[in-house]
């Protein structure tokens, strides 16, 4: 499974459980092959936030794990970036 291929998967099964992506602030942190599984590790933002997630699939496309964590709302995210903006 090349990268391409593994991006459009991974975007599929996160859109099936938290629903639209920002494709541009989507990115696979890590990815790691082992025997006939590929596990990835990366974030993602929505228009609720920030998102973390694991997803583990075997080499035909099934998933055999996958995790999705909120680890920032959108509203503490930008009044982190505004107090960030007014010290300087």
């Amino acid at each position: 499974m090349d990268e391409g291929e593994l991006k459009k998967l991974i975007l599929s099964i996160l859109r099936k459980n938290v629903g639209e992506i920002d494709e541009k602030t989507f990115e696979i942190r890590f990815s790691q092959s082992f025997r006939d599984k590929v596990s990835t590790y990366g974030r993602f933002e929505t228009s609720n936030g920030v998102y973390e997630f694991a997803v583990m699939v075997d080499k035909k496309g099934k998933v055999l794990r996958d995790h999705v964590n909120l680890i920032m709302p959108k509203n503490v995210k930008n009044e982190i970036e505004d107090k960030i903006r007014n010290r300087e």
